[in-house]
């Protein structure tokens, strides 16, 4: 699990990389990052950050993890 200090490291480390690539795609991704990990180090609450975090993962999940994480979600409601 992530704590503030880690996420500002990661948004710092983002931003270097950022700014030591040339290609654009990669820059405009690392910088969004760097926005998120923002996001979460300053988050206002313990809830709101677990919230930001799992946001986080979820956006990070390839299209087959992110299926079936909602197929697990959607058996577990039947139960």
């Amino acid at each position: 699990m992530a704590d503030r200090e880690t996420c500002r490291r990661a948004a710092a480390e983002c931003v270097q990389l950022a700014a030591m690539t040339g290609d654009p795609a990669k820059k405009e991704v690392l910088l969004l990052r760097a926005q998120e990990w923002i996001r979460l180090a300053y988050a206002r609450s313990d809830e709101e950050f677990e919230r930001l975090v799992g946001e986080l993962n979820v956006d990070q999940m390839t299209p087959v993890q992110r299926q079936r994480m909602q197929q697990q979600q959607q058996m577990s409601k039947k139960d």
